[in-house]
C-alpha cells in the first residue's frame, strides 16, 4: 500500500506472496524483493519494479528469496538473499541489475545474505550469516570493492543482520555477534575502516 500523507492505497494487486524489502531507483521508482512470485498479477520471480502505475518484472528475477536492495551511486540495483541464479545466471546470493540484464558479483557468498550498505567511497558491504565471500574467509561481513572481495578486519562472531552506513565513513552493524574485532559488542558495533 501507499500512503500519498492522508490516504492509503493499493499498488495495483499486490504481491502473491510476504515482501521483504524496498527500495527506490534514481528516477523514483519502486523496487520489491521477497518470497512473491506474482507482482500484480504478472510473472515475477522475488523481485519487481513498480513505474507509478504497474509492477515490472526484472528479468527472470531470482529462484529463492530476496532479503535485501540497494542502489549503487552508477545508478545499479544490487539484490541479495538465498537465492543462487538470478536471471538465470549463477549468482550465489548476490546480484547487480544494471536495468537490463542481471550479473554475478565475484563468486558470491556460500550462505544466505541478509544486510546491504554503500560506503562514502561507493564500496558495497553485505553482512549475513556467510562465512566466506568470493571463496575468501570473512566471517559474516564482507566489502566488494568493485573488483574484489574482502574481509573487514576480523569482523564479528556471528550472523548481521543489518548495516548503516554513516556520512563519515563508519559503518554500524547489528545482529546475533557478541564480539567485533576481537571485542566485546553485544549484538552492535561500528567499523571505523
Amino acid at each position: 500500500r501507499q500512503w500519498n500523507g492522508s490516504a492509503w492505497s493499493s499498488l495495483g494487486s499486490g504481491m502473491n506472496n510476504p515482501t521483504v524489502c524496498l527500495t527506490r531507483l534514481r528516477n523514483g521508482d519502486i523496487v520489491a524483493g521477497g518470497n512473491f512470485t506474482m507482482a500484480g498479477g504478472v510473472a515475477a520471480n522475488r523481485i519487481a519494479r513498480w513505474d507509478g502505475s504497474n509492477w515490472v518484472p526484472l528479468g527472470s528475477g531470482m529462484n529463492a528469496t530476496v532479503t535485501n536492495l540497494v542502489v549503487m551511486p552508477n545508478g545499479d540495483l544490487i539484490a541479495c538473499g538465498s537465492f543462487t541464479t538470478a536471471g538465470g545466471v549463477p549468482a550465489n546470493r548476490i546480484a547487480r541489475w544494471d536495468g537490463v540484464t542481471w550479473s554475478a558479483i565475484g563468486t558470491g557468498m556460500d550462505s544466505q545474505i541478509d544486510a546491504l550498505a554503500i560506503m562514502a567511497n561507493g564500496d558495497l558491504i553485505a553482512g549475513g550469516g556467510f562465512t566466506t565471500a568470493g571463496g575468501v574467509p570473512t566471517l559474516y561481513l564482507a566489502r566488494w570493492d568493485g573488483v574484489a572481495w574482502s574481509p573487514l578486519g576480523t569482523a564479528v562472531n556471528n550472523a548481521v543482520r543489518s548495516l548503516a552506513a554513516l556520512p563519515n565513513g563508519d559503518l554500524i552493524v547489528g545482529g546475533y555477534f557478541t564480539t567485533a574485532g576481537g571485542i566485546p559488542a553485544d549484538h552492535i558495533a561500528r567499523w571505523n575502516g
